[in-house]
């Protein structure tokens, strides 16, 4: 079935010149474990920085190399950033861990975002387990979890190995799912993982050929993120999948046709636990940054109009364009699956799938019925 050669599955996408430690994490576990797996590293130990301490480190120490090993003093657990009722969020519930990514899509909204340039890795667990321990206690609540909203879930995991204490947690928890979301194959902590994974979701973000080519800087190909895919679907885990941000540009309809048809050479409908859909948008702050970081792409040069929530987006008949064909084209392989829209608006829904949900907490409990534990809660 594989028509491309197995890509290493324990190979990091980012592997640090530099590690910056904020003084307090030295002795954390986390910290030694991590440590322990670099080789020709150098460490530097640092204050907690604070102010423009950032913008002085980031002269001394190159972001693009420098991995930042630091404590969390906040809440870990967060609702997603999408939950305004003008267009259907899901309800997700964001674990923060940490920050950044080197993978380098031109598209990614941290760009404008974060005031922290390094790639940043959060390292007491335990007090987010804390955290996860106090909330989870809620009786009747069921909770869709993930940590790929402000990083990539899996691209250094081979060097942190977060995924095993992240399963050790969620594997035996009642009224939670945790979902992983990549665009690596950085899987070997999961595929070679003892325990039990309880229904833990790996993702992949997937999108046209040439975006992943042009756009997606040193993500993983089409094929080697189904090839990862069907490796832990073939290990128990349920698999998701997100094409967001969907783009518009001259031959898309052959390309995404391309990426569906791929899909199902490495899996069956009934592997996948749902898959999600969302247009190219970003706030207007973030457009001269995507430009400067990212010259050679012509992402953001296409008509756009003002969405309710601030966001630049596609006109809604390029949308509705965009989701018809995408809709229809995975349902010609796989009527059964759970297709779902991420930050888009009533017409749309009804346009598209001919029903929508009343509002976010109808959308959300959709997404649980898609999970075994939510009816045993």
């Amino acid at each position: 079935m594989n028509s491309v050669p197995e890509p290493d599955y324990r190979r990091s996408v980012f592997y640090p010149a530099t590690v910056l430690i904020e003084e307090e994490t030295a002795d954390y576990p986390l910290t030694r474990s991590i440590l322990s797996r670099l080789k020709n590293t150098r460490v530097v130990s640092v204050k907690r920085p604070a102010g423009d301490d950032f913008s002085r480190l980031s002269q001394l120490y190159s972001p693009r190399t420098t991995l930042f090993l630091a404590l969390h003093r906040g809440r870990f657990l967060k609702a997603c950033p999408g939950t305004a009722e003008s267009y259907r969020c899901c309800l997700y519930q964001i674990l923060h861990l940490g920050l950044g990514c080197n993978i380098g899509c031109s598209y990614c909204v941290l760009q404008g975002y974060l005031n922290n340039p390094f790639i940043t890795q959060f390292v007491n667990l335990n007090d987010a387990f804390a955290e996860l321990d106090y909330e989870l206690a809620k009786p009747g609540v069921f909770y869709r979890i993930g940590t790929g909203e402000f990083t990539d879930s899996l691209f250094m995991d081979p060097l942190t190995a977060l995924a095993p204490h992240l399963l050790d947690y969620f594997g035996r928890c009642k009224n939670a799912i945790l979902e992983l979301k990549t665009k690596s194959v950085a899987i070997s902590g999961l595929i070679d993982y003892p325990g039990e994974i309880g229904e833990t979701v790996v993702s992949w973000s997937l999108n046209a050929p040439s975006v992943t080519e042009r756009e997606e800087g040193l993500a993983a190909s089409i094929e080697e993120r189904l090839q990862a895919a069907a490796l832990c679907r073939e290990r128990g885990y349920r698999i998701g999948l997100h094409f967001d941000p969907l783009l518009f540009f001259p031959g898309w309809e052959d390309e995404y046709r391309q990426t569906v048809a791929a899909i199902f050479k490495y899996l069956k409908g009934s592997d996948i636990i749902w898959i999600s859909i969302g247009a190219f948008r970003f706030m207007p702050q973030v457009k001269d940054v995507l430009r400067e970081n990212h010259f050679e792409s012509n992402i953001t040069a296409g008509e756009f109009i003002r969405g309710l929530d601030g966001k630049q987006r596609y006109f809604s008949a390029i949308r509705r364009q965009l989701y018809h064909f995408l809709v229809t084209e995975i349902k010609s392989y796989a009527p059964e699956v759970f297709i779902y829209f991420c930050m888009e608006d009533q017409c749309l829904w009804q346009d598209t799938f001919g029903y929508a949900p009343a509002d976010n907490l109808e959308l959300g409990s959709w997404l649980d019925k898609c999970c075994y534990r939510f009816a045993k809660i």
